[in-house]
């Protein structure tokens, strides 16, 4: 294949280590004149020299693609833009600039993303170039060698995450709190009708909007639903408590870390920054009056962020609920107001604000207090088909128990129904098999924890009767109907089943 020129047993390295003879006149047919003669070319050189290589015009197309392009000898006003502004850069700036490219716009977002480390690079590129040294004097001791750019550099890197504090070499900064909300004062407790998004965030408020729109629905209506009773504690209530412990600078501190920690550094950040929030409490009038309003009955204490729930930003699962807790508790109670908290510091919730362009500063924490279900089955609805967009389409996925059971990764399919919202068409999609269900132990103490039951399907109406699976799935597409209606766009709504009635949880704009 790659001609008569290249018919050599030898390695390239014994080819030029012991060079051969001259070889005799040839007998065999003259070699191709494109291939060299010299016993140094490597076998490679040779291949690629052989004009009977079939793979040469291969060869040749690609090497093209990596050089510069030979201007054309064409009048600089017929030349195309794209050619005059791209010529002579490598394949991937190419790609990068050009204007037609369909990822380009995700190009600059990370480019965006980066600059924020600029500065730490450019401070990295300072130190690593050497400093010239005066000649040392005949009586003095030669100075030490100038450093060399391997050595500096090898000697610089972020300031680590410390055992003990990661915020002893960085000075506080006064946080700028986002001028969009109404930061509230330590110990205010907000009824669900009284709390809008800028006191509570998106779910607080979409939650209010629930528990107004059921009072106002008739029980014998298609979209009838109840709402469950909660209070919020609105956004200021974690930094008034962290204040009330002496530590709002370190948790100032902490922030600019956050913003800047690279990622081998951010988990040990991420933790000293939950650590430090879960050491502190609502001030005890909030218990009280958590307590006056939704009784000594089992709770769940739930995040509302102002950057969860929010159309083209959901954060579903991003930050902690904590089920099964009671107000008269009070170290239970406030345990669990504290974590969720802290889960706005997670790696993974950090992390997705920095995805997003959102500085950690400007992510503040409210917290929905609700009283807890039993349901005997829970649902998500998509009031758009969540893969096809179709808007006239809904599709529900129901499970036994609580809605942990399709959240918390339990094994398994859930009943899945597609409802047709223009003609009432219902196709079962799925049967659910899921072999457990997360329910709460009522003969158990409150201590912010389920237990996993097993699930018989054999006397699950929704398993055994195609009637239960069309007439429940129809009140779920009036109710989604309605939601969507009422909050303007395509929702995710969760829900659950007590005792015959429906209760809607949740409802937050469809990604």
């Amino acid at each position: 294949m790659c001609g008569e020129g290249s018919d050599t047993n030898k390695s390239d390295s014994d080819t030029f280590l012991n060079p051969p003879p001259p070889p005799p006149p040839p007998a065999a047919p003259e070699p191709s004149a494109a291939v060299s003669e010299d016993p140094y070319t490597t076998a490679a050189q040779r291949f690629q020299q052989d004009q009977a290589n079939p793979f040469k015009n291969m060869k040749s197309a690609s090497s093209s693609m990596d050089s510069p392009p030979t201007p054309a000898p064409v009048p600089v006003a017929a030349a195309s833009k794209k050619s005059s502004s791209l010529g002579g850069l490598t394949p991937v700036d190419r790609f990068n600039r050009d204007p037609t490219n369909p990822f380009r716009a995700s190009r600059m977002k990370l480019a965006r993303l980066s600059v924020k480390l600029k500065g730490k690079t450019t401070a990295s590129a300072s130190v690593s170039t050497p400093t010239p040294t005066p000649p040392p004097s005949p009586t003095a001791p030669p100075p030490p060698p100038a450093p060399t750019l391997e050595s500096a550099t090898s000697n610089v890197s972020p300031p680590p995450v410390a055992a003990k504090s990661t915020t002893s070499s960085t000075p506080a900064k006064a946080r700028a709190m986002p001028k969009n909300l109404n930061i509230m004062p330590g110990g205010t407790v907000l009824a669900l009708k009284d709390t809008t998004s800028k006191e509570g965030g998106a779910k607080s408020s979409a939650c209010g909007v629930l528990s107004a729109l059921a009072a106002g629905s008739k029980p014998s209506a298609a979209a009838a639903f109840k709402a469950p009773e909660g209070v919020c504690l609105p956004y200021g209530a974690m930094e008034a408590a962290v204040e009330a412990q002496g530590l709002t600078s370190q948790f100032e501190a902490l922030l600019t870390v956050l913003e800047t920690a690279e990622i081998g550094s951010l988990d040990a950040a991420c933790k000293e920054m939950m650590d430090l929030i879960e050491q502190v409490a609502p001030p005890e009038n909030v218990r009280e009056e958590v307590l006056s309003t939704l009784g000594e009955g089992r709770l769940i204490v739930r995040s509302s962020a102002n950057v969860e729930d929010l159309e083209g930003m959901s954060g579903a699962g991003l930050y902690e609920s904590i089920p099964n807790v009671r107000a008269k508790d009070a170290a239970g109670f406030n345990k669990a107001v504290a974590e969720v908290w802290a889960s706005l510091y997670t790696r993974r919730a950090v992390l997705s604000r920095r995805s997003a362009g959102v500085a950690q500063e400007q992510a503040v924490m409210a917290v929905l207090v609700q009283e807890l279900l039993a349901p005997e089955m829970s649902f998500v609805l998509h009031t758009a088909h969540p893969l096809s967009r179709d808007p006239d389409l809904l599709v529900a996925e129901i499970a036994v128990g609580l809605g942990e059971t399709l959240a918390s990764g339990v094994r398994g399919t859930p009943w899945r129904l597609e409802v047709n919202k223009k003609t009432g068409e219902v196709k079962t999609l799925a049967l659910a098999n899921m072999s457990e269900a997360m329910v709460v132990d009522e003969r158990a103490e409150a201590d912010g924890k389920l237990v996993r039951v097993q699930v018989d399907y054999s006397s699950q109406p929704l398993s055994i009767s195609p009637f239960a699976r069309a007439t429940f799935a129809k009140c779920l597409a009036a109710i989604g109907t309605l939601l969507e209606e009422e909050l303007g766009c395509a929702q995710d709504v969760e829900g659950a089943v007590v005792d015959s009635d429906i209760f809607i949880v949740q409802s937050r704009p469809q990604p």
